[in-house]
């Protein structure tokens, strides 16, 4: 076993890919891309490079996008309403999020209303929480 895993196998992923996509119908290369994502996450939440490398599959094994999302959505969550939070589209780069959640957060960070009364520093208090949760969440789900 030892000398077996010192020496691992390669996979020509492209030649597996176009194998699947000759052999298997849609609903077949749906599963494969299904179990694809069982077997991913069996360690925990998905890194980035296992994410791509899901994109890569359900784009090699010809899965629709509006399929491969669905069934991203329904492994890992959907995120839509934090993007809508945070003000920014679902296809936004890791850097925008990143960028986008730091501005909004020292933007409605409660300290910066405390001068303004209880009443704002409670309502900024709220939304600097809902920021925060929003980006959270959305960094689970993209594994960073």
């Amino acid at each position: 076993l030892k000398d077996f895993l010192s020496r691992p196998a390669t996979l020509d992923a492209p030649a597996s890919l176009a194998s699947c996509l000759d052999s298997l119908p849609s609903g077949e290369r749906l599963r494969l891309l299904d179990a694809l994502y069982e077997m991913a996450l069996a360690d925990g939440p998905l890194q980035r490079s296992e994410r791509e490398a899901l994109k890569r599959m359900a784009e090699g094994l010809d899965v629709p996008d509006a399929k491969a999302q669905a069934l991203a959505e329904q492994h890992l969550g959907d995120a839509t309403a934090h993007y809508e939070t945070l003000g920014l589209p679902p296809d936004a780069t890791d850097a925008e999020v990143k960028s986008t959640y730091r501005k909004l957060a020292a933007q409605h960070h409660p300290d910066k209303a405390n001068h303004l009364g209880p009443r704002a520093a409670e309502q900024a208090a709220r939304r600097f929480q809902a920021v925060r949760d929003a980006y959270e969440e959305i960094r689970r789900l993209r594994g960073l």
